[in-house]
């Protein structure tokens, strides 16, 4: 398993195939909801990694590590 936690890895593989979080969003089918996560706002739902484990070609696996979100202010 990668030492990068889940949203990077995402990251990354949205920059391999060209992605960006509108393409999320397509897949998901809420803008919003991908930028929080993609900011560290919001978890992963199991929804997103259902959806993301086969648009990015990331095993589900990698995408259920926990990770720390930040905090509002």
């Amino acid at each position: 398993m990668p030492e990068v936690d889940p949203v990077e890895m995402i990251k990354i593989r949205m920059e391999d195939f060209g992605y960006n979080a509108s393409t999320l969003a397509r897949e998901y089918g809420d803008k919003g909801t991908i930028s929080k996560v993609l900011n560290y706002k919001q978890s992963l739902s199991l929804t997103m990694i259902r959806k993301f484990s086969h648009l990015l070609k990331i095993p589900a696996e990698w995408l259920i590590k926990e990770y720390p979100l930040k905090k509002a202010v």
